[in-house]
């Protein structure tokens, strides 16, 4: 069976210039905008911040017990 040639379209997406200089906008002072949030919020921040780094620090712990327990 012969091969069918098929044309293909190009669609490339752009913002426009109001909505560029909007994204700019969102991005200045990014570092203070969220230390403001934090600090405003602290409480909040704790209670997401805890439990994550809480569940890192376990199970980096219980990956250095097995890494010891295998060595035996």
């Amino acid at each position: 069976m012969g091969k069918t040639p098929v044309r293909l379209k190009e669609v490339s997406y752009s913002l426009s210039p109001i909505h560029q200089h909007a994204m700019r906008g969102l991005l200045k002072d990014f570092s203070y905008k969220s230390g403001k949030r934090i600090f405003d919020n602290w409480v909040s921040a704790l209670f997401l911040l805890v439990p994550v780094y809480g569940s890192y620090w376990y199970s980096e712990h219980y990956r250095e017990v097995e890494k010891l327990h295998h060595r035996d």
